[in-house]
């Protein structure tokens, strides 16, 4: 099976969970979870997105089989450790300037839980490795097209953050480049998951926790903590590729990645020094 077909089975697979499995996932169902997890969404949000997403998870890792599964979701746990203590690190200026912005404090486990963790890891997930990265690292699809088509949908599911037509189109904007820019990251990290995850949770919870208004596209002096966490998280990417680490998106893999893939990479010395030291 080329990459054309592979391309294509992907995604109507996508555009399937996306918008028919929603209607498959009954109210009958929804008022069980609620009722165990006592209306805090905690047991119903997992569900839910299992149920939605689960078969574009399978076809994905089905389609690439040659490749470990871990591999093809991005869920490689190699350097996993080093991602968070960098995601904490860039995310700290931006917590700080909402919690003195901040007149109120949701500290809400379960709000945290929904908001923050699943909507990191299972957003992650879905549209950076499962679209997107297999679009581009397997698919062979230049960076633009496979960032463009899952950051639009991404940016399309944050569209009722907006109140009005302007706010709307702002979220759907905003959040369309938030999505390019964690595809980004996550190609940049080694196709791994777990720098873009963990700063998409830490931006959530501080945004959450602090109770920042403006939805999406938030405010000016919201923005402007923001866009530090942004810069600090380039900054480390360059400080990766400056201490050894190849660069995944370039000028040639805009519009076609070339590069070939490695169903069984075996890793040579140079680069378990530079997982162990600068991952």
């Amino acid at each position: 099976m080329n990459h054309i077909i592979k391309s294509l089975v992907l995604l109507t697979t996508f555009m399937f969970c996306h918008y028919l499995m929603r209607e498959f996932w009954g109210d009958s169902w929804s008022d069980v979870l609620l009722r165990l997890d006592q209306q805090s969404y905690v047991l119903h949000t997992v569900a839910k997105y299992l149920f939605i997403y689960g078969p574009l998870v399978l076809v994905a890792t089905f389609l690439f089989k040659e490749h470990p599964w871990y591999d093809v979701l991005g869920l490689n746990v190699a350097g996993s450790q080093h991602y968070f203590l960098a995601a904490v690190a860039c995310c700290i200026p931006m917590t700080l300037g909402y919690a003195f912005l901040s007149s109120e404090l949701n500290l809400s486990l379960s709000a945290i839980i929904t908001g923050s963790i699943y909507a990191g890891v299972f957003e992650e997930i879905i549209f950076r490795a499962a679209l997107f990265g297999v679009l581009f690292h397997y698919c062979r699809w230049g960076f633009i097209p496979a960032a463009l088509i899952s950051s639009i949908i991404f940016g399309l599911g944050h569209i009722y953050q907006g109140h009005d037509v302007i706010s709307a189109v702002m979220a759907l904007s905003i959040t369309a480049i938030a999505g390019t820019w964690f595809a980004w990251l996550y190609c940049e990290c080694g196709y791994r998951i777990w720098f873009p995850m963990f700063m998409h949770i830490f931006m959530n919870a501080a945004y959450g926790i602090f109770g920042m208004s403006g939805g999406a596209a938030g405010d000016i002096e919201g923005n402007l903590f923001k866009a530090t966490s942004i810069i600090l998280s380039i900054i480390y990417v360059y400080m990766l590729v400056r201490k050894g680490k190849p660069r995944q998106v370039t000028m040639a893999s805009l519009w076609h990645n070339k590069a070939k893939t490695n169903p069984n990479p075996k890793p040579t010395k140079q680069n378990k020094h530079l997982e162990h030291h600068y991952v």
